[in-house]
């Protein structure tokens, strides 16, 4: 089996070549029609000179074999042979002439300048994946060449493959090749050699050429071929014999885990990693069977690259133009969302003010009603008979040039009085009619009090329908609002003997009663004497009180009702929060000044209510669409023409509306059309995704190659030199 393998120097042949190296300035013989240059390289067995065609200029190499002792002339005969067969193909190494009979005998090759792909990774590294996969193809089709020749290179590595000046690869040194009939075994290089190619009694196959392109991509995207690692090639070096050091090769290979470096390599493809896969399979058959199927998986993958941005475009086609198609549809539904917004809450606006002006109206109904029930009363004989009497007593009782205010006693004597006792009499039957009246169409407020004051504002008689903290009779109430027919209370300490009291039915602003503490509202009609109706010689008033908040024309709810507002300063009067809480009245909510001026000329939007920054007033949190219209006893029947500065009161009536709750339908809607176009943008997504899978099985579009299971690596991949079994 020895005869068949490149036999090794002796150190005699291996000094001589030494000395040969030495003194190797001039080439070892001429070469007819060429003119040798400079020696390119040297091994052990003979030197590489550069030289020039005589006749063509080309640019040669010439290989001299110097040692005959030492070579086995079939081996060389047989490269030379496998060489000139192959010589049509571009990716196979040229030779143009052969010597064998000269001294020392020699080839005639094409000069590839670039060197070879093992010195191209060492001076730069690992490729990028592109241009290793080119230089792949181009390897795989010379060797696809060669074995439609019958010929197995069987030692291919990236030494033997050469570089022209377009770094194309050509392949080179075929000494260790086999014709796919021998059954002579041959060796390669290690870790690029075929687990059971390293064998002595192993029939040569193309699968060993298969794993052996597989190491070369390998190396050119990792930077070093598979399986190489300090601890194996130490291993390797350290065997006793070239049997056993094949035996360690073997099955090292064949008990580490399969290489997985490349797959971490940038711009790695799944397609390319699969075959290498294919390619370094352990199991010669679970690899590629030949190279035509390498090149048939190189096409596939060609293929499907090729097909990717049509894929691509399909693809994201459909999903940009999903993607337009949603943009527009939420915009649409937001800009119609919008717009129906805004139209429902300026129709809840314009029904709001509608509401408004209605409740003005409402309780200006309810005023001129009253209005006309005290002008009736104040006109019946026996209450002027009575009241007559009453004013003709005072004189006997009261010091009416005295400006202090009478003593309890002076009061109580008054209230002796056989007249005040008839008055009073007269007036609580009166106020227990109206109150009791349930037919009564002007009863619709829960009347406070009804009481008499002459011209000075003494008060001569009254009755309440609640508990008194002190009796009022007897007491002066000329600085009150209702008596003079100002916008605000004088102070009780002030000097009123010139004030007069209104000549008009008046509807007072707000003041807080003396008697019970709470917030009250007044509605007067002057008391004429008898015989100078309208005259405007006033004998006294006739007052009928509302507590405020006890308006039962004002509109109830909770996301529209409502308001009394204080037209002077914006405190609110009447609120349903105010209604909960005992219907005590606070005056401590109050409209802000720049938000009151703009309800008292138009509506608004994003009304903010005051009692909202109470403890108990959270649920009216938020923003309200709100309108004002002031309460105008003119404008109803009857009342025209009358000044109004003495019909229009200090009373506003303010209706607001939630305004979520306006727009919560369409915002209920936009959601619903929102969340079926997602439905339906899922739904129309699976319908794609669905096609596309059965566009891919009916396209048959494959992996290209099923790729092993990948386990860890056997150690450090890096750059080394490489471990031959042949010596050149």
């Amino acid at each position: 089996m020895s005869s068949d393998f490149t036999q090794r120097q002796t150190v005699g042949e291996q000094m001589r070549a030494e000395e040969l190296s030495l003194r190797a300035s001039v080439p070892p013989s001429e070469v007819p029609g060429y003119r040798l240059e400079r020696l390119l390289g040297q091994g052990a067995f003979g030197q590489v000179w550069v030289g020039k065609n005589l006749n063509t200029g080309r640019t040669v190499a010439v290989k001299f074999y110097l040692h005959r002792g030492g070579v086995d002339w079939s081996l060389l005969a047989r490269e030379v042979k496998h060489l000139v067969s192959m010589a049509a193909n571009r990716y196979i190494v040229q030779v143009l002439e052969v010597g064998w009979e000269a001294e020392p005998p020699y080839y005639v090759m094409e000069y590839l300048e670039n060197g070879s792909l093992d010195d191209l990774i060492r001076s730069r590294g690992a490729l990028s994946v592109a241009q290793a996969a080119e230089l792949f193809s181009d390897i795989a089709s010379g060797l696809n060449h060669s074995h439609g020749k019958g010929v197995l290179h069987c030692d291919l590595k990236p030494a033997n493959v050469l570089l022209d000046q377009d770094m194309r690869p050509r392949l080179a040194d075929f000494g260790q090749s086999r014709m796919s009939h021998e059954q002579t075994p041959s060796l390669g290089t290690l870790f690029y050699m075929a687990p059971e190619q390293a064998d002595l009694n192993a029939a040569p196959d193309a699968r060993w050429d298969v794993y052996a392109l597989g190491a070369i991509l390998y190396c050119m995207v990792c930077g070093s071929p598979p399986h190489r690692t300090p601890q194996m090639v130490n291993t390797l070096d350290t065997a006793a014999s070239l049997p056993d050091r094949l035996k360690r090769y073997r099955d090292a290979i064949l008990r580490a885990s399969s290489p997985k470096l490349h797959y971490k390599v940038r711009g790695m493809d799944r397609e390319l990693a699969a075959i290498v896969d294919r390619c370094l399979a352990k199991n010669p058959e679970s690899r590629l069977a030949n190279v035509q199927q390498v090149l048939e998986a190189l096409e596939k993958r060609q293929i499907s690259r090729s097909r990717r941005p049509l894929m691509l475009l399909g693809i994201v086609g459909p999903v940009l133009l999903l993607a337009v198609m949603v943009f527009f549809s939420v915009r649409g539904v937001t800009v119609a969302e919008t717009e129906t917004s805004d139209r429902l809450q300026e129709w809840a606006l314009k029904s709001n003010e509608f509401a408004a002006k209605l409740a003005a109206q409402t309780l200006e109904t309810e005023f001129v009603g009253l209005f006309q029930w005290l002008g009736q009363e104040c006109n019946r004989g026996d209450f002027r008979l009575k009241l007559g009497a009453v004013i003709e007593d005072l004189p006997s009782v009261f010091d009416k040039e005295s400006k202090k205010s009478p003593s309890a006693d002076t009061i109580a004597k008054f209230c002796e009085l056989p007249s005040q006792r008839a008055l009073q009499d007269h007036i609580q039957e009166r106020f227990l009619k109206l109150t009791g009246d349930k037919e009564n169409s002007h009863n619709r407020a829960k009347f406070s009090s009804l009481f008499i004051v002459d011209a000075t504002g003494t008060n001569l008689a009254i009755t309440i329908n609640e508990v008194m903290d002190e009796n009022p009779v007897g007491k002066n109430f000329a600085y009150r609002t209702y008596f003079n027919g100002g916008h605000k209370d004088l102070l009780p300490q002030d000097d009123t003997s010139q004030i007069k009291p209104v000549d008009h039915q008046f509807v007072s602003p707000p003041f807080l009663s003396t008697s019970t503490g709470r917030s009250k509202i007044a509605i007067c009609t002057p008391i004429f004497r008898s015989d100078e109706q309208n005259s405007g010689d006033v004998q006294g008033l006739m007052v009928l009180t509302i507590n405020l908040g006890e308006f039962q024309a004002m509109i109830p709810g909770d996301i529209r009702f409502s308001v009394l507002i204080d037209g002077n300063d914006g405190q609110i009067l009447q609120h349903p929060l105010l209604m909960q809480l005992n219907r005590q009245t606070n005056r401590g909510f109050k409209i802000d000044d720049e938000q009151f001026a703009i309800l008292k000329t138009r509506g608004m939007f994003g009304y903010e209510d005051p009692v909202s920054l109470s403890e108990e007033g959270s649920q009216y949190q938020g923003e309200w669409i709100a309108a004002l219209e002031r309460v105008d006893v003119s404008r109803r029947a009857g009342m025209s023409g009358t000044d109004e500065s003495q019909t229009a009161t200090d009373l506003w009536v303010l209706v607001q509306e939630k305004a979520g709750e306006v727009t919560r339908p369409v915002d209920e809607l936009g959601s619903k059309l929102i969340r079926e176009g997602v439905i339906a943008l899922v739904s129309l997504l699976t319908v794609i995704c669905a096609l596309w899978v059965f566009v891919l099985r009916v396209l048959r579009i494959p992996d290209l190659l099923s790729v092993p299971s990948r386990g860890k690596t056997s150690g450090d991949s890096g750059a080394g030199s490489e471990v031959t079994l042949t010596v050149d």
